[in-house]
């Protein structure tokens, strides 16, 4: 319903005046966002939204043991000390705690790195898995398997 809004009135959606929130889907003005940490542009989901994060993040976190000591990331198979090498942390710990968005529970202890990377693929899983064909694709046009 709000897509075929914004079809319609496509000028409201590149106008100098606001952009489309992550999150909620809603079109807002700029004022309803905050700056990212360390960047100089825009969050991408709203002051609300992102307020609803930090409160499930917050509970999660009060409520989830640390990492195992010798833990390593599930998805890179780093331990602590490879991880601390490949860059610097963005918090006090090299591990970020991991949830998912649709129901709010806690999926594991990962790098930055790789969170990053699942969210930068939206945590989708056929997304994934045409990464994977990809990386796959083009290893056999190099290497002729």
């Amino acid at each position: 319903m709000q897509l075929n809004f914004f079809e319609e009135h496509g000028d409201l959606v590149t106008d100098s005046e606001g952009k489309i929130c992550a999150k909620c889907d809603t079109y807002l003005p700029f004022s309803s966002y905050t700056n990212a940490s360390g960047g100089n542009y825009l969050r991408s989901e709203c002051k609300k939204c992102s307020g609803k994060l930090y409160i499930a993040r917050k509970k999660l976190k009060e409520t989830t043991p640390l990492p195992i000591s010798g833990h390593n990331c599930p998805i890179c198979d780093k331990g602590i000390d490879k991880v601390l090498r490949s860059g610097p942390a963005t918090s006090n710990t090299p591990w970020v705690l991991d949830h998912c968005h649709d129901t709010g529970t806690f999926r594991g202890w990962l790098c930055h790195k790789c969170n990053r990377a699942l969210g930068g693929l939206d945590d989708d899983i056929d997304t994934l898995k045409r990464a994977i064909k990809y990386l796959e694709t083009h290893l056999k046009q190099v290497f002729l398997v």
